[in-house]
């Protein structure tokens, strides 16, 4: 799968099984890491790493064999390597095998435990840096998933109309013979001897096709809340928005026909005015830190931040790229032992955080360094109570 959305990361964070597998690992679309093999290769070690495991927690080799099969049979075909995007998501345990490939640069990683490893999803799941582009014109509509460096082309087919005949009906395309286009706007169009009557009826055309785009986006996008870029020439960008119900459109546009550019620059210039929204709104998280700070309803106490998330008490939790801690929660108590890394007891504390707020509806963000509200904690929290 290309995708993953929020709801299937939450029943994911609530399975349990004695042995849940997770795999992460950066894959790639072209180049001699395809033609050498290397990314397979990858994964053929990292079901080596499970099998040494799962042997010394003693299981019988037809259990292991049953268990690491379907990621084994991946690693040996061919033909799924030579369609990647820039990292692989796998999750296995005795019931469930699933895969996803992202636009997100995985470090190579494996974890098994009684319940999967999710937080390197969270930057493609719920982190800054990710928004949606639409490029909208009457005769073609595509939708991307871009993030800063990066752009993929959705699968629109069925849910979006391709053009404004699929929805308003070939009688369009007679009309528009009589039609003389402006050199801008939309007022500037109009029916040779018809006038205004029939530039209102173009118009409700235009709503009438918007409308059935906006529906097919809403069932692709889901339950998402990344900000969404329209790429269009003007007077359509006023049209869209009567329509939108999309909860995170941003009011700039990529002005022009998105039929004349390539993705690439498309996304470019998107970039630019998303990038003012996300230093925007990383200001707005920053300063919501401090003012909170007074009012003891922000933290950056881990032990504080770790059983907070646990009892639902994290509006926002900011986590320092890279960063995990090692140790266990004591329900009776309400806290927190750390343990060292081979202690088998232990699990990921800042995994179990992350999983907690999200699944109670919070927000988790994966920061650089300098963009923590602290810079030298691993953990910030804004608290609800």
């Amino acid at each position: 799968m290309d995708h993953i959305t929020v709801d299937r990361l939450k029943e994911l964070a609530m399975m349990n099984d004695p042995y849940c597998i997770s795999f992460f690992l950066p894959t790639h679309r072209s180049g001699k890491e395809v033609t050498e093999m290397i990314d397979q290769k990858v994964l053929k070690q990292q079901v080596k790493e499970i099998n040494k495991r799962l042997k010394s927690d003693k299981l019988e080799e037809n259990e292991i064999k049953d268990i690491l099969e379907p990621a084994k049979k991946l690693s040996e075909d061919s033909g799924f390597w030579k369609h990647q995007s820039d990292g692989l998501a796998i999750f296995r345990n005795k019931k469930l095998f699933e895969y996803y490939k992202l636009p997100v640069c995985f470090e190579p990683y494996t974890h098994i435990a009684d319940h999967f490893y999710l937080t390197p999803l969270v930057y493609y799941i719920n982190n800054t840096g990710k928004f949606y582009l639409l490029a909208l014109s009457l005769s073609d509509v595509r939708v991307y998933e871009c993030f800063s460096n990066q752009i993929r082309e959705l699968k629109t087919e069925g849910p979006i109309p391709e053009k404004l005949e699929d929805v308003v009906g070939f009688d369009y395309q007679e009309k528009s013979l009589q039609f003389r286009k402006g050199q801008t706007g939309f007022n500037q169009t109009m029916y040779h001897g018809h006038g205004r009557a029939n530039e209102e009826e173009k118009k409700l055309e235009i709503l009438k096709f918007f409308r059935e785009v906006n529906k097919g986006l809403i069932k692709i996008l889901k339950d998402q809340e990344a900000p969404l870029v329209i790429a269009t020439v003007d007077y359509l960008m006023p049209i869209y928005k009567q329509v939108n119900s999309y909860r995170n459109l941003l009011d700039d546009f990529v002005a022009g026909n998105p039929e004349h550019e390539n993705p690439g620059k498309l996304q470019e210039k998107a970039s630019i005015i998303v990038e003012s929204y996300f230093k925007k709104e990383r200001i707005t998280k920053v300063k919501a830190y401090e003012l909170a700070l007074s009012n003891h309803k922000a933290s950056s106490s881990e032990d504080e931040i770790i059983t907070a998330a646990i009892n639902k008490r994290i509006d926002t939790l900011f986590i320092r790229r890279g960063e995990e801690i090692w140790g266990t929660y004591e329900k009776n108590t309400n806290k927190i032992i750390y343990l060292s890394r081979d202690n088998d007891r232990g699990v990921y504390l800042i995994n179990m955080a992350a999983m907690n707020t999200i699944l109670n509806n919070g927000k988790v963000i994966i920061a650089k360094p300098d963009e923590m509200p602290e810079p030298g904690a691993k953990l910030n929290a804004l608290l609800r109570f």
